[in-house]
């Protein structure tokens, strides 16, 4: 039903099926198969890289008149104004808007007091694909007690695994690196490891990582829209847009970003008074193309996956300068090149910057370290470049 509702066709979004115990084997072998009975395939949860989702957010509307700052801290707000303060070089900066929009997450209500977020801390375990038998698809394993909350096994490009998630209240985390307690890592593990042949232990952990999810509370009144007077915190977005006060965007989920983006925006243009309907339910991103073009790109599958018809542009890079090429070190895909273009067309400046906010080698450490000094190397040759070469953009 939710498949029909979306309407997309069978090509884009397949029609889920029933499937037999040997073939949901075949998909996931590290399932414990005597406790197999049948399974059922669904088409979801196909986001590969959540880094490039936001780069590709980022860079679309960049190309359409936005001024991006990065590593700017917002320390006040009004509805037509921000200071805010240059992390790098501690410079001042003053922003005016004719509108003012207060996106910022689980640091919502820092700028809007009528607010109360709880931050949820969502933990991750990455093991490595072949422990689990290099499963083919994602499997989701129920939480006793819990109606219609699970634990997902979500294999990744490049040979990991991602386990999870928690949903725990966490006010002591800074937000940019919330620690993963320990607490967490045995519930994730206990819970997968009821459906495993052979359980998974501590031993196979490679890394961990969580983020903060912004649930948010607010007072009813006249200003909140989208979610009523207190978000379904578990589901929900709220807006509130009170006259003099910056309009507010919270609460949510990935899945529905595009949904909250219009419904800010729709604030927005209703309090200037312009009357132009949204694009942003069907305004495709950079790199975007229908099968036809991206059958099409000059590139390598794995790279068109990726960058979709920027491909072209990465595997033009690895044949402009040979030495990038090459995989960072054994055991990944990821070439020299494809940080190249992190730099020239993703405005990567930094090594955690393409470790960890362009490709996610940084969750594994041992991968990281491995990349370290070919990032470094790749930051000072990208300096070297003259304007005009390589994938500026």
């Amino acid at each position: 039903m939710l498949r029909r509702l979306s309407g997309l066709g069978s090509t884009v979004l397949p029609r889920p099926q029933l499937l037999s115990r040997q073939a949901v084997g075949a998909l996931v072998p590290a399932l414990d198969g005597k406790e197999l009975r049948r399974g059922y395939l669904y088409w979801d949860g196909q986001l590969a890289d959540d880094a490039r989702l936001v780069l590709g957010v980022a860079r679309t509307a960049a190309g359409l008149g936005a001024h991006v700052l990065r590593d700017v801290k917002a320390t006040a707000v009004t509805a037509e104004s921000v200071d805010a303060v240059d992390t790098r070089t501690g410079a001042l900066v003053h922003i005016r808007a004719r509108s003012v929009v207060n996106a910022t997450g689980v640091w919502s209500a820092d700028f809007e007091p009528r607010l109360r977020v709880k931050p949820s801390r969502g933990t991750h375990l990455v093991v490595r694909a072949e422990r689990l038998g290099n499963p083919h698809a994602a499997h989701t394993v129920a939480v006793p007690g819990h109606f219609g909350r699970y634990v997902f096994v979500l294999p990744q490009p490049g040979g990991v695994v991602y386990i999870g998630l928690t949903d725990e209240e966490d006010h002591t985390s800074n937000g940019h690196h919330p620690e993963v307690p320990e607490y967490d890592v045995g519930f994730l593990l206990g819970i997968v490891n009821t459906t495993l042949a052979v359980p998974l232990t501590r031993d196979d952990i490679v890394g961990t990582f969580a983020g903060l999810r912004p649930l948010v509370e607010a007072a009813k009144d006249h200003g909140v829209t989208g979610a009523g007077g207190t978000a379904d915190i578990s589901r929900r977005h709220l807006i509130r847009d009170v006259p003099g006060t910056p309009i507010t965007v919270v609460g949510g989920k990935m899945t529905t970003y595009r949904r909250m983006a219009q419904d800010a925006v729709d604030a927005v243009t209703s309090r200037l008074g312009i009357e132009v309907p949204c694009r942003t339910k069907t305004l495709p991103l950079v790199g975007a193309g229908s099968a036809k073009q991206l059958r099409a790109v000059a590139a390598p599958a794995r790279l068109v996956a990726k960058y979709g018809t920027e491909a072209a542009t990465v595997q033009a890079l690895g044949q402009q300068f040979p030495h990038l090429a090459e995989p960072l070190f054994d055991g990944t895909a990821i070439t020299g090149a494809e940080l190249l273009f992190a730099v020239q067309a993703e405005g990567a400046a930094s090594v955690a910057d393409l470790l960890e906010r362009r490709t996610r080698l940084g969750f594994v450490p041992a991968d990281a370290r491995k990349a370290q000094g070919p990032a470094t190397e790749i930051l000072a040759f990208a300096a070297t470049l003259a304007p005009g070469d390589g994938a500026r953009t």
